[in-house]
């Protein structure tokens, strides 16, 4: 009997039928885990979360990032963009969110076995 392959694509599956209900900041705080943080706005959001800041102080890094994220080229975007996740509101990770994660995911050299770890919290 053959492996089952390990497929991120799974998690949409899991998500849709109720078994898996992600919060967005775990998993993106489990995704920083394994990029390379290539802004400096980045590592401050990823400090305050990891801090606790409060939300007065979130909303001006917030304020600041989107400002970069404004005069950036889209394709420059990506990191700026998942990291700003740590400085708003938290909330569950519908399907149609989580395609996006795992495919920024995958397009930044993560493993399918670091995206599920992402998604179940480990």
């Amino acid at each position: 009997m053959a492996a089952k392959s390990i497929n991120a694509d799974n998690i949409i599956e899991e998500i849709d039928a109720g078994c898996l209900q992600p919060a967005l900041q775990k998993v993106v705080r489990v995704f920083h885990q394994f990029i390379r943080i290539e802004d400096e706005l980045q590592g401050k959001a990823l400090a305050a979360f990891d801090r606790g800041e409060t939300p007065e102080e979130l909303a001006l890094l917030q304020r600041q990032i989107w400002a970069k994220i404004d005069k950036l080229d889209p394709a420059q975007q990506s990191g700026l963009r998942l990291s700003i996740c740590l400085t708003g509101p938290d909330g569950p990770v519908d399907w149609h969110l989580a395609e996006y994660l795992i495919l920024w995911a995958r397009q930044q050299g993560l493993s399918e076995q670091q995206i599920i770890d992402a998604f179940h919290g480990t």
